[in-house]
Parts: C-alpha cells; structure tokens; sequence
C-alpha cells in the first residue's frame, strides 16, 4: 500500500510498497479517506514528540471500513466511520479513575502507531464512529474538536462569562464557536491576520482584536477587569507568558495550544496566590469523541470553512512545512481518492 513513513527526523518518504496492516480479533481495517495535519504532527516530525521510527503519522482521521476481525459484530465494511486515535489499556491506574487520557500504556493511532498518512490504517472497532450527514474531510475534524470538548470541560466555562481567545487559526475557531455553545456571553478573539478575525467573526465573536502593539490597550477597553476565562490557542510560550495579565482575578487560563517540550515561560506564583488565578492544563482526548460529533452534526459547530487546502499524500512534506512557517490560513488535509 501507498504511505507516508517517517524514517528519522524531518525525513518522509513516501512509499508504495508498505505492507498492508494485519487485523486482530477486535480490530478493523479502515481505508483512509481525509486526515488532517495537525502541529503535534509537525512536533513528531521533527523529533519533539514521540519519535518512534519508523511511523505513518497522522492521527485527524475519517474513512471507510474495509475488512473487521473476526470478533467485530458492530461494524462492517462499507461503514463510514471517524476514529478515535486514543489507545489505552482500561486496566491502569488512570483509565480505572477515568482519566484515559494519561493511561501508563497510552497509545495513539498515528501518533506512537500507524496512522492516516497510510492507505490503510489498523483500528481498534470499539474506537470507530459511524457517520453519515457529513462528509470525509468535515468527519476528519472530529478529532480536533473532540479534543477543544474536552479543553472546555477543562475550563468549565460559566454561563455568562467573557472569553478572550489567542489565535483564531483552526483550533481557535473551534474554541469560539464551542464557548459560544457552552454559554459565554462575549467573546473576544486576537490573531495577527486579519482574514482569520473576519472568520471569527462570522463564527459568532463580539470583539476582534489584531494581536500588534496595541493589543494590551485594546483588551483593557473591552474589558477593564480581566476576561473570566482566556484560552490559548497559539501555542506559542511568549504568547502565554504575556497573557495571564489578561485573567480577570479569580478567573482562569487554559494552555491548549502545544508549545515544544523544552519552552518555558515565567510567571510569579504569587500573582497567582493574589489573584486566585486557576492555570489548566488539557491533553489530548477523554471519551469526548460522541458530544463532538453531535456538535457537528447538529450544527452547533460549523467546519465547513475551517479546511485551508486539501493535497494528496505526495505533499504531505510541504504541508508540514506550511504548518512549520504558519503559511497555513486553516487546516491542512491529505485526501485519499
């Protein structure tokens, strides 16, 4: 089969002659149809995270069943499914407290296994989510949005409360429009492209705010008190660390976009302890892959014009390159005819 393998460190090739996967009793055997890029993807490729080689990355996937193990009863081939590339082992610690998501054997298709920059991708069945009102490249934003679901879980956003978003790329939008869900009663999104506010503010934000000199004055006027809950979507650590300045007093700071695993930011801890500020971490996916999809589906959360470009596989090392250098307006696809 036809895959993109990781062999070292920023080093893709793509190949013809992968072996097709071999099923296990409860697996299947899913055809990839859409599979987003995403910036942990760029992280695996240049070695941050994970690097196990050689990998078939690409963990943002949607396609069709093809083959099911022999113990499968839910599942057939036909079957448009989206999967949930979280692994875990339901035995540890962490999974028996419910909180898969830092399982001791944590696993993830395209991340720490073969995944959706591959032809064919080998899929736990009790992962995959049937879909039929969408399309591919719409079902491959599950996973993203899954992972905002549980971000704001995380954040436990109060009705009524104001919201300051950083960076209105993809996740950013997914932010606003699930903080809109969930009840806030303004939303202000900065980003320093002009086009990515114009889509925040079709998707629902009151306020605006180009991210330039003038941004920490701008802020102070749509809300002289602090923003109730501020949420990262950058990424970026001097991002982060100008921000908590932002936190209304008693509010709370979510850090969701991924910063490398050697950044570090400065903060006083007794500008914590003063102002009661709560700082959140969230991780990955926590059994939020059926609420995100209900969003979807229903409309709640449109992704419609979220997708920046859609390549075949062949360009997956310019699409990495894209993400590296921020040329990405929205979110990157590899597409599987």
């Amino acid at each position: 089969m036809k895959a993109a393998v990781l062999e070292d460190i920023k080093k893709i090739t793509i190949r013809d002659d992968v072996p097709e996967p071999t099923l296990g009793p409860s697996d299947v055997l899913v055809r990839a149809k859409a599979c987003g890029i995403c910036g942990t993807d760029v992280h695996i490729w240049e070695g941050d995270f994970f690097p196990t080689f050689p990998l078939v990355p690409g963990h943002e996937l949607a396609g069709e069943v093809v083959k099911v193990g022999s113990a499968v009863e839910d599942l057939k081939p036909g079957d448009r499914v989206m999967v949930d590339p979280t692994v875990t082992c339901e035995e540890c610690h962490f999974c028996m407290i419910n909180r898969q998501n830092h399982c001791l054997r944590w696993n993830a298709v395209g991340v720490t296994r073969d995944g959706g920059f591959g032809e064919y991708v080998r899929v736990p069945a009790k992962n995959c989510y049937r879909f039929q009102n969408v399309t591919f490249g719409q079902a491959a934003f599950c996973e993203p949005l899954a992972c905002v679901v549980f971000g704001q879980d995380r954040a436990r956003i109060d009705i009524g409360s104001e919201v300051l978003i950083l960076g209105a790329g993809p996740i950013g939008q997914l932010h606003l429009q699930a903080s809109r869900a969930n009840g806030a009663a303004a939303i202000t999104v900065t980003d320093v492209v002009e086009s990515k506010l114009d889509l925040a503010r079709e998707h629902g934000a009151q306020e605006i705010v180009i991210a330039d000199n003038a941004l920490e004055g701008r802020l102070k006027k749509i809300a002289p008190y602090g923003f109730d809950v501020v949420i990262d979507c950058t990424g970026i650590a001097p991002v982060m660390q100008n921000s908590i300045k932002y936190v209304k007093n008693g509010g709370k700071y979510l850090v969701f976009g991924v910063c490398g695993p050697h950044d570090k930011i400065e903060i006083s801890p007794f500008e914590i302890y003063r102002r009661d500020i709560e700082i959140i971490g969230s991780f990955a996916i926590r059994r939020t892959y059926d609420r995100a999809f209900k969003l979807m589906e229903h409309g709640v959360v449109k992704v419609d014009k979220l997708i920046h470009e859609a390549m075949p596989v062949e360009e997956l090392p310019r699409g990495l390159d894209m993400m590296k250098r921020g040329a990405a307006a929205m979110k990157l696809q590899i597409v599987w005819p």
